[in-house]
């Protein structure tokens, strides 16, 4: 203990140096945008590197797992191929081509690092800004929901899970419509809750919640749970849903990050020029 001592005090100045270098770093890149920017695009890079060394290993530990998920996908995709596409109607005439209505494309990515057990939990895929990803696009995986990009580097993205508390999209129940926001409340990974749904619904447990479009990042349809239980909220007159997730988030490694190929245009009529 004593030679641990006397070492302190001989690099006392270093030690003050690098806290001082320390404090400064932690200020430029909490109050300057740019650097707070930078910073995070460089430290998802790092993390992304590391991650995927990591995942080379972890990999084929799942591959029955992953069979299986991808065998229920290829299901859900039959059922909904005509999910993307857009029906447009000039007069009389409708038009059905596939390309000219499809607004959604999907990229598909490989988790190389995730947490589930933490108040903010976050996942990093393995594709970024080369490959056309960019803040703001939903991810969704075989089951349903995952959640949206928060940032990006070169070669990797953040993603913001559906079990993070900062993160909140718009579920509707599938057979009424009745829609609510849904938001993780912060315990079980499993778990969620939906709010401002109308106690004039004939909701009940085991309905089937999904996107709808008001979330502008995610095609509508996307299943994101199911309903547990439900109870009145202080008011009386909403209901508070809990919610099984869809997508088991202890268990993921397969997703698709969605592009709106229409979201340009709805930017610039959700957010007009003043002229």
């Amino acid at each position: 203990m004593r030679y641990f001592l006397i070492l302190l005090h001989r690099s006392r100045i270093l030690l003050l140096f690098i806290l001082l270098e320390a404090i400064a770093v932690y200020w430029v890149v909490s109050a300057k945008s740019y650097p707070r920017a930078q910073f995070n695009s460089t430290t998802t890079e790092i993390n992304g590197r590391i991650s995927n060394f990591q995942d080379d290993f972890q990999s084929y530990l799942n591959l029955r797992i992953e069979n299986e998920q991808l065998a229920e996908e290829n299901r859900r995709l039959r059922e909904q191929l005509n999910e993307s596409l857009l029906v447009q109607n000039y007069g009389a005439d409708t038009i059905n081509d596939s390309v000219l209505n499809q607004r959604y494309t999907y990229l598909p990515a490989k988790v190389i690092h995730s947490s589930h057990l933490k108040a903010s939990n976050y996942l990093i895929i393995d594709k970024g800004s080369r490959s056309g990803i960019k803040p703001h696009m939903g991810v969704i995986g075989p089951l349903g929901v995952v959640g949206m990009v928060s940032s990006v580097s070169a070669n990797f993205a953040r993603v913001i899970p559906l079990i993070n508390n900062s993160l909140s999209i718009s579920a509707a129940l599938k057979h009424e419509g009745y829609f609510g926001p849904l938001k993780w409340p912060g315990e079980d990974y499993l778990m969620s809750q939906v709010t401002d749904i109308p106690r004039y619904s004939k909701v009940e447990a085991g309905d089937t919640l999904i996107t709808d479009g008001r979330s502008r990042y995610f095609p509508p349809g996307i299943s994101i749970g199911i309903v547990q239980s439900k109870t009145l909220q202080a008011d009386q007159n909403f209901f508070s849903l809990e919610v099984a997730l869809s997508t088991d988030f202890a268990n993921i490694a397969e997703v698709y990050v969605v592009k709106d190929l229409f979201s340009a245009e709805l930017d610039t009529l959700q957010n007009p020029t003043v002229q």
